[in-house]
């Protein structure tokens, strides 16, 4: 799918299938990775590393909100735990029974799939994984061009631009206090952006009803889009939660890049928009 800017010529709309809290389809499996590409986003893995050194798309530091895992293990680390003994539970079926059998990715598995679908991109939201490891697996897929790695650490992002070049990498800046947010942003714009090429902007609810939505003041949130337009990058927010009108405000500001939790309503809200 690819919905073009009725108002800025060519420019087309990206959006991420955010996986932690996507309520259309289990978190971190293939089934939500083949969900994305086929509604036309780009998914999201979260990566960690199991105790032999695999890398797999898991967000929680333990297997117990996503797996059904046995008592005896659910507060094991996943740092603790191989990637064998992981596969062992069912990564699907507490979504629903209709995903049983959904297994834990490893990322070379999601990286060979890619690297034959030179139009897909991936996000990695870094968990816990040696950069240099992560690193040396893109490079041996030839995907660098195709990821998006993202984080909110400076450093990190930092440290994959320097390992693989071609990687993009994106900050992500939370805004549960929105001060800090601005604070945040302001730093690293005076850094000159050094190392990004994208950052996203996290837009939770304002505790009381307003007018504008989102905690981030919208006149923030649109000297951020021209700050980082004036630098050659891109701005992605992250609405925690929206509407057609609160989708409809954020386009008719310029912003071309999301991450959702509910892919299908974001695209149905899309092509309300452009036809």
């Amino acid at each position: 799918m690819s919905i073009t800017d009725k108002n800025l010529g060519s420019k087309a709309i990206q959006w991420q299938a955010h996986q932690n809290s996507n309520s259309e389809v289990p978190e971190n499996t293939m089934a939500a990775m083949n969900y994305a590409w086929n509604l036309g986003g780009i998914p999201e893995i979260d990566i960690r590393q199991t105790a032999d050194g695999i890398i797999i798309g898991i967000h929680d530091a333990t297997p117990k909100r996503t797996l059904s895992v046995p008592e005896a293990d659910q507060d094991k680390l996943i740092s603790e735990l191989t990637f064998d003994q992981i596969q062992q539970w069912d990564a699907g079926v507490k979504f629903g029974e209709q995903f049983r059998n959904e297994k834990v990715p490893s990322l070379k598995q999601i990286l060979a799939g890619l690297s034959e679908h030179s139009d897909r991109q991936l996000y990695l939201d870094f968990k816990q994984v040696d950069l240099e490891a992560l690193a040396a697996l893109i490079q041996e897929y030839g995907v660098a061009r195709q990821i998006i790695f993202a984080h909110n650490n400076h450093e990190n992002c930092k440290t994959v631009k320097r390992l693989v070049p071609e990687v993009r990498t994106m900050l992500w800046i939370p805004a549960r206090f929105p001060e800090t947010a601005v604070e945040t942003f302001t730093h690293i714009r005076q850094t000159g952006f050094d190392s990004l090429n994208m950052v996203q902007l996290h837009l939770p609810d304002a505790e009381e009803k307003q007018s504008w939505r989102y905690k981030l003041q919208k006149t923030f949130i649109q000297e951020a889009l021209q700050y980082l337009g004036e630098a050659g990058m891109e701005l992605e927010v992250l609405p925690y939660k929206f509407d057609q009108e609160d989708l409809f405000e954020l386009l008719d500001m310029g912003i071309r890049r999301y991450a959702v939790d509910e892919p299908s309503v974001f695209v149905e809200l899309l092509n309300r928009y452009f036809n």
